[in-house]
């Protein structure tokens, strides 16, 4: 049977042989620095009696191996192992506790791998070769000593262990040095006699329990053999293995009221251990590689599992166990179980305190229930397992997507399979809470996956902190999963999550009217009718603009409004955006109505609102608060022509009627989708693009204001156009406009200048050859003032109420060039 022991005193009684067949030491190799950072961490935070290892042991798990005359071969744990020796070594050195007595015991562990690797092992256990070294830069004294023979460098089980002794100096993401040498852990420590004293302690806090080969009933030979085929065990086996062990301990734990419970996930035929290896891995082993490789996508699977129950789990009064800020930014599970960067295809296991979710404590009995219950009803590729749009949940389901396998050298495998993005993380929790809470049926399921897959569209999840609001929420509705409907109507107000519940109410509003048992006069059931408008152009599941009033309100009356503006939504859009123009309606006419009807320039349009007729754009219209006026008037009468002139003669706000009733807007949805106003240009408001600065329409009231008189018109600068057809605004290049003003049946050519602190404008008489730029008068910085060099004036603000202040203006420097 297992024993618990410590390496010294395992070691002081038996010699451990690496054998010939297993591996080099892959735990120092290149690639490995956080796995030597989190290992070697663990050891210390043991030594020195911190969480997660106060007051308890370290554990290393089992190391199995076949004992004879006193020679241990271990078939399994031979990394772990050199790592003990190594630090207990170096701890040896820097306590002055390198003698002849300790090195006797330490040269009991060896390497039959190589010759190479067995001398150099022998070679740190003779005290006169250090004794000279000062503390410092031990890899460096090593491959400096006579003794170390050149060769050695080419061994990688050497390199591994000079890699292990001494770190390297790679740097994480943040540019910081990864702690990964047992030297680099104790800079600044000089109790090395106190941490010797633990190590070689009988009751030392780091521990292994050896299982001897036989007990297994298994014989040397044939572990051996499988062993020189390359058989090693896979991050799951290990992790599979240390599962069962954990619901094994707690079982025969009889103080526990629930050890009952716990022996029960062992039972012979429907527990845990037995489904692991018959029925589920069945599920599994539909979508395995070509070489018949599913423990990967097995394990991707547990993990993500695993990683949703700590981010949904729960404290006795029911409030989140983790704020989403700790999970994201402290959490050590959270992280190795997301993956680095998101990717959590590739996890190689580290033990199973990264799966103790209690607060880092336990794993609770609940989740073993969950996830056998899950497992248990799981469909993954069933016919009927598919629901809105025909997505079908093998989109969710860890697959491999190389069939030509690569080598990896940051994690010794070989192939690649699916990662998950933050909302795909979302609709897997909703898959398998669904079957968690019961048997597949395809009714159920749909409308499920309907309302979940509505509110994932619905709620900007693309950071981690929204994708954890986001389970959250769909952990409370899950209680729901087979009768959605009945859930969400009975519900209101009880939903607690505050995460997307603009998209809740409206999945609420959409469960009652479907219950609601009232019959359409087209034969359509409510349920049909909603989710054809779902499903339409760009809506994607949020459709409350069609069945709410001006004001956001739900009734009888705004629901027999649905299919009016449902009818016109499809005659207005498709999946682009705003339909592109036809006989009788312009790109433009929507846009122009919806302003039209907008009561607040300053707060709603002003530095806001996206000029646009992408469906982007129309999207966060048609579901934004603040224009759900103005949404609900165009979408309840068809915009035409003429009642876009309703609306502009109707509109009260001066600047925004000066925006909609000319060729503008037809202007600028077409050729500057995205833009936005600002004040900026010439000091007043512009159309602007950022990152194109060619591209501004200035909203000059002034020079708007004559030209729609028609007493000024926009010529051209250096060949480009600065007129809008049918518009009375400009586009401004370099923030100047040239323009000519008729005064005495003679046309004079004038160029506005936007000085560059753009509150000193001025308005310069320019020579008669418009096109030829040199010779326009410029403002230069070594004369005393443009008014003394140049026919100019100072443009005022008296001008914009009044413009004929500005003409007179003009008029003034016409004559000025006259009578000179």
């Amino acid at each position: 049977m297992a024993s618990k022991t410590t390496f010294w005193n395992y070691l002081k009684n038996n010699n451990i042989e690496i054998p010939i067949i297993q591996r080099d030491y892959a735990q120092g190799r290149l690639g490995k620095e956080n796995l030597r950072k989190t290992f070697l961490g663990d050891l210390k935070k043991a030594l020195d009696n911190e969480p997660p290892y106060k007051d308890s042991e370290m554990k290393l798990d089992f190391v199995y191996g076949s004992t004879e005359n006193d020679r241990l071969n271990p078939l399994d744990g031979q990394q772990r192992l050199t790592t003990l020796w190594l630090l207990h070594w170096y701890i040896a050195l820097r306590a002055g506790e390198l003698n002849k007595d300790n090195c006797a015991i330490l040269k009991k562990f060896t390497y039959e791998t190589r010759i190479s690797s067995r001398e150099f092992c022998e070679k740190l256990c003779e005290p006169e070769n250090f004794e000279k070294f000062n503390g410092n830069d031990i890899v460096g004294f090593i491959t400096k000593q006579t003794w170390f023979y050149s060769a050695w460098k080419q061994d990688p089980t050497i390199q591994s262990m000079l890699r292990m002794l001494g770190g390297t100096k790679i740097a994480d993401k943040k540019g910081e040095d990864i702690i990964d040498g047992i030297e680099e852990l104790f800079v600044g420590t000089d109790d090395y006699i106190n941490y010797w004293n633990k190590l070689t302690s009988d009751d030392s806090s780091i521990i292994f329990y050896h299982l001897p080969l036989q007990d297994f009933g298994l014989s040397d030979d044939l572990y051996i053999k499988m062993n020189a085929r390359g058989k090693q065990l896979t991050s799951f086996e290990n992790f599979k293995a240390d599962l069962i062990g954990y619901v094994t301990k707690q079982s025969k734990d009889e103080t526990s009221d629930e050890s009952k419970r716990w022996k029960k996930l062992l039972d012979a035929k429907n527990g845990i251990p037995i489904k692991l290896d018959t029925d589920w891995t069945d599920i599994f082993w539909k979508n395995k590689s070509k070489d018949s490789k599913i423990d990967e996508i097995y394990f991707a699977f547990i993990n993500r599992y695993f990683l949703q129950e700590l981010i949904c789990a729960k404290k006795e009064d029911n409030t989140d166990l983790y704020s989403a800020e700790n999970l994201e930014n402290e959490n050590g599970s959270f992280r190795y179980l997301y993956g680095e960067k998101g990717d959590d295809s590739w996890l190689l296991y580290l033990g199973l305190t990264k799966y103790l979710l209690n607060d880092g404590k336990a794993i609770p009995l609940s989740l073993f229930t969950s996830f056998s219950n899950t497992l248990n009803s799981f469909k993954p590729d069933s016919s009927g397992c598919k629901f809105l749009g025909e997505r079908s949940i093998n989109t969710y389901f860890p697959t491999w997507i190389d069939t030509e396998f690569e080598y990896i050298p940051k994690y010794d495998e070989i192939g690649k399979i699916t990662t998950l993005g933050q909302k795909e993380r979302v609709v897997f929790l909703a898959i398998s809470r669904y079957f968690e809470k019961g048997s597949f049926d395809n009714v159920s399921f749909k409308q499920w996956m309907r309302v979940v897959w509505n509110i994932v569209e619905n709620s900007g999840i693309e950071t981690i902190s929204a994708m954890i609001g986001a389970m959250r929420l769909i952990d409370e509705l899950s209680e729901g999963a087979h009768d959605i409907y009945k859930f969400l109507s009975n519900s209101h107000p009880q939903v607690k999550s505050n995460f997307a519940k603009d998209q809740v109410a409206e999945e609420i509003a959409k469960a009652k009217q479907i219950l609601n048992g009232k019959t359409r006069p087209d034969g359509k059931t409510w349920e049909e009718i909603i989710i054809e408008a779902e499903t339409y152009a760009f809506f994607k599941g949020a459709i409350r603009f069609l069945f709410t009033d001006g004001d956001g309100n739900v009734t009888d009356d705004s629901w027999r409004q649905f299919d009016t503006k449902l009818k016109n939504a499809k005659e207005y859009f498709d999946e682009n955006g705003v339909k592109k123009k036809t006989s009788y309606r312009d790109e433009a006419l929507l846009m122009k109505s919806l302003l039209a009807n907008c009561d607040d320039f300053e707060h709603k349009i002003k530095n806001h609102f996206e000029f646009s007729n992408d469906y982007v754009r129309w999207r966060r219209i048609l579901i934004a608060d603040h224009w759900r006026r103005a949404v609900d008037t165009i979408m309840s009468k068809e915009v035409t022509t003429e009642t876009t002139k309703d609306y502009v003669n109707n509109t009260k706000d001066v600047f925004i009627k000066n925006i909609i009733d000319d060729g503008l807007m037809d202007y600028v949805c077409n050729n500057m989708s995205g833009a936005w106003i600002r004040s900026t240009y010439h000091g007043y408001h512009a159309i602007w693009i950022s990152g194109y600065p060619a591209s501004q329409v200035v909203l000059n009231p002034i020079l708007s204001k004559l030209q729609f008189e028609g007493k000024i018109s926009y010529r051209n600068t250096e060949g480009r156009d600065s007129t809008i057809p049918n518009c009375r605004y400009y586009r401004c290049f370099e923030k100047n406009v040239d323009f000519k003003y008729k005064f005495n049946d003679k046309y004079y050519y004038f160029n506005w200048w936007g000085n560059p602190n753009e509150t000193e404008l001025d308005v310069y008489l320019t020579e008669d050859n418009w096109n030829d730029y040199k010779k326009r008068p410029n403002p230069t910085s070594d004369k005393d003032t443009d008014e003394d060099i140049y026919y100019c004036f100072r443009v005022t603000k008296d001008m914009e109420s009044d413009p004929s202040k500005f003409t007179d203006a003009l008029d003034e420097l016409i004559k000025k060039l006259q009578i000179s």
